[in-house]
Order: C-alpha cells, then structure tokens, then sequence
C-alpha cells in the first residue's frame, strides 16, 4: 500500500507540473518573478547535489541504504526540492494568471504538504535522529512553514 500511496502522490506531482507547463510560458517575463523562479531552479540543484544523486528518491519512500541529510539546504529546510517546485511555478501562476493554473497550483501544494507528512512520518520510524532534526529545521520555508 504503501508503494502505490507513493507512486499516487508522486505522479499527482508531476501531472500537476505538467499541467503548468502546457498551459503557459516557462519563463516569467518580469525581472523579478524570473529572479524568484531562478532561484527555485537553483535551489533544487542545490537540493539535489547536497542529497547526492544515489541516495535521491523522487518518490516519499525512505531508501534501504539511505542516509539522513542534513547539510546544504536540508540545514534549514527538509523539502527544499518541494520548496523549489513552489519558488518555480508560483511566478508563472501570478504573471500568466488563469482560474485553471490556480486550481493546479492548490491541488499541487495541497499533495506536497501530504506527500511531506507522509514522508517524514516514513523517515521519523527509519532514522533516530529525524526527531532531533525536525526540532532545529522548517519543512519548506524558513521561520515561516
């Protein structure tokens, strides 16, 4: 069950990206939305070379081998690939505005938060510290979430 709850959230994900993609430009054309979309791009590389590519899993389930990142970004936030996600589309949504993106957006965050708890309640049974670590780190934006 827990294989297909995963495989669920993750392909909600990435429908939901999709969805973003196709319907709208992929690149803000304003500056300073471009700047914060960027920035996203660049925060999930971040994510990804401080996860390192074999202990990465794209879907919410703890790897048997993996280990307990807590360095780079994860020192301040537990999902900074899911941060990303956020900082990338949300200026698409607001300079390329409709009624559909904005319903895509919502289910989008609204499956991240549940993919989020989901995962940690996985890596709280899986690694001893996690406890510790959810104490001094934010889940997905620094002294805000």
């Amino acid at each position: 069950m827990t294989k297909f709850y995963s495989n669920l959230l993750v392909t909600i994900q990435f429908s939901a990206i999709a969805l973003m993609a196709a319907t709208g430009p992929w690149l803000a054309s304003t500056w300073y939305l471009l700047l914060i979309e960027l920035l996203g791009v660049a925060l999930g590389v971040y994510a990804i070379i401080a996860m390192r590519i074999g202990n990465f899993n794209i879907r919410p389930i703890v790897k048997e081998n993996g280990q307990l990142v807590t360095h780079g970004p994860y020192q301040l936030i537990r999902h900074p690939m899911y941060t990303s996600i956020i900082l990338t589309l949300t200026p698409l949504l607001i300079e390329y505005f409709s009624w559909l993106r904005l319903v895509v957006m919502v289910v989008l965050l609204i499956n991240l938060i549940i993919k989020q708890l989901f995962e940690e309640g996985l890596l709280k049974n899986h690694f001893s510290g996690y406890r510790d670590y959810m104490q001094r780190s934010h889940r997905m934006f620094p002294f805000i979430f």
